[in-house]
């Protein structure tokens, strides 16, 4: 089993929560350190940061539901193109710490919008 960090379409209510369906929720409301920005495409891009913080949820997912996370992605281990890196990332809750897989990128496209507070679904949600 694994722990992952979903802090865009994943997260629960988003567009690709159906992806994760069978997933067990670890934390509701966690955090990491890092920079999110608006791809303009559909779904955020986690940029590393140690000055800001991105905000999402904890999921203990099996081997099978992470291929399909890493598909959505675009992760291919051993690949060096990947629109997504996957790093092990500290986690932070109210409740603990936890190391989970998150997915990074590189670093932004001119075209990016930064997300100010870090949390995608309420920069969606503001965006209706």
């Amino acid at each position: 089993m694994y722990l992952v960090f979903c802090y865009g379409t994943l997260r629960s209510g988003e567009s690709n929560h159906a992806v994760i369906k069978g997933a067990t929720l670890i934390e509701s409301f966690s955090w990491t350190n890092g920079q999110l920005y608006d791809t303009r495409d559909g779904y955020p891009a986690l940029i590393k940061n140690e000055d800001a913080n991105v905000y999402g949820e904890v999921y203990e997912v099996d081997d099978q539901l992470l291929e399909k996370i890493n598909l959505l992605q675009g992760y291919q281990e051993g690949r060096d193109h990947n629109l997504y890196e996957q790093v092990m990332q500290m986690i932070e809750s109210d409740r603990g710490s936890y190391e989970a897989i998150t997915y990074i990128m590189r670093k932004p496209e001119k075209r990016f919008i930064e997300i100010p507070g870090g949390d995608w679904a309420t920069y969606r949600n503001s965006k209706k």
